[in-house]
């Protein structure tokens, strides 16, 4: 026979019990994720986290971290406001202006206040990371070096800071310490990137192409269900010149992810390889003909080969009927323009301004295209508002650049 559930005051423990240790669990995956150095699943966990509890600073303070790595001002605007409510002199809550500060270049700012958070916790993991991607940013590299090397002896086992210092270690030419770095990392969680791919990738990147093309060969026997390392592969053999070369590798991409479309467009379209893009991202529209982010793809890979009036007769399909499509609006008044269409692309622009009067790309394409239909007083005026708005959006640039803002957020 099952125990009664329990009623009333058992109730509410009960609850409070289970939610609780679901947030427990929330916020270990989000900790973990972000040591995994996936900021994306971490921010969206820790948001969760912070929605129970909006109080926990170190939460809040990673969660900074990850919106301002993935380029996401507005919800780092939102945590930093957030947490000045709760403690603004806590370390976490330093640390979290830190980042901020370095979100708007002002590095001798963020260093000054990661310097005071970590005066109160010297041997925080998190704070020290942070100071670590500042030093990624500002260099040298041996001061990144450093900081990740103080972070190991803490926590020998932080993937996320193995994978920083090899990093470190690649840019200051220091291969070999920077594929042991890596390998370690492998070690401690078979999902991370294969070390010689994420070598691949130094040697790609410093334009040492032979060295590369070793690095994804091996890369591709140890992993061959991996499709990056083709790629680069394939890459690396184009700008080498070695084209019989170029095509093995390409058949192989075709055979081995033909039956995976959705990966394979991807890794086409980071390579600019848009004729072989094109009838993927024409399928996955088909199939998802309301998703706003494949459809403007669809009209990047229509331009990108020679196919402008197939872009713009995309776009204006997709616009039909809806309001929340401000992006599309925007992109389809631009290429209008481009087209020599003004008259459509004023209209274009002023529906994507009614959407959001913020949208510097709308006003300008509304100003070149008064001029070239001969208003030239009313592209004067939207000149001069795009400029107010360019004045308004550097003045406030500056105030976050200095902190000044704080006290108003």
């Amino acid at each position: 026979m099952s125990n009664p559930a329990p009623s009333g005051k058992d109730a509410a423990a009960f609850q409070h019990q289970k939610d609780t240790a679901f947030e427990g669990q929330l916020w270990n995956e989000g900790l973990n994720a972000f040591y995994r150095d996936d900021d994306e699943t971490a921010l969206t966990l820790l948001l969760e986290v912070l929605e129970s509890d909006p109080q926990h600073l170190r939460a809040a303070y990673l969660a900074v971290l990850c919106a301002a790595n993935l380029n996401e001002e507005e919800t780092l605007e939102e945590l930093c406001a957030a947490v000045r409510c709760v403690n603004s002199r806590h370390p976490y809550a330093i640390g979290c202006e830190a980042v901020r500060a370095m979100f708007y270049a002002n590095y001798e700012r963020a260093e000054q206040l990661f310097t005071l958070a970590l005066r109160a916790l010297p041997d925080d993991i998190d704070l020290n990371l942070g100071l670590g991607t500042l030093y990624d940013q500002t260099g040298p590299e041996e001061k990144s070096v450093a900081v990740y090397r103080r972070v190991l002896e803490l926590s020998p086992d932080n993937i996320r800071a193995r994978i920083a210092l090899g990093i470190s270690y690649a840019l200051s030419g220091e291969y070999l310490s920077a594929f042991a770095e890596y390998q370690y990392a492998k070690r401690l969680d078979p999902n991370v990137e294969n070390p010689h791919q994420h070598l691949g990738r130094d040697f790609y990147a410093d334009g040492l192409l032979t060295e590369a093309v070793q690095e994804f060969v091996q890369a591709i026997s140890e992993e061959p269900q991996q499709p990056a390392a083709y790629f680069y592969l394939l890459d690396c053999y184009k700008r080498l010149g070695q084209i019989d070369d170029a095509i093995d590798i390409y058949q192989q991409i075709k055979e081995r992810f033909g039956s995976e479309p959705e990966i394979l467009v991807q890794f086409y379209e980071q390579f600019r390889m848009y004729r072989e893009a094109l009838p993927l991202l024409e399928k996955l529209q088909s199939q998802n003909p309301e998703d706003l982010e494949i459809m403007l793809r669809l009209s990047q890979a229509y331009q990108e080969t020679g196919n402008l009036h197939a872009a713009i007769s995309l776009l204006r399909s997709g616009v039909e009927g809806r309001v929340d499509v401000e992006p599309v609006w925007t992109e389809l008044a631009r290429l209008y323009y481009q087209a020599q269409e003004y008259e459509a692309a004023v209209a274009a622009a002023q529906q994507a301004l009614q959407l959001d009067r913020d949208d510097q790309e709308a006003w300008t394409v509304l100003a070149n295209a008064l001029l070239f239909l001969g208003k030239v007083d009313e592209a004067e005026a939207v000149a001069r508002r795009l400029a107010k708005l360019q004045d308004e959006m550097w003045q406030r640039y500056q105030r976050r650049f200095s902190g000044f803002d704080e006290e108003a957020d």
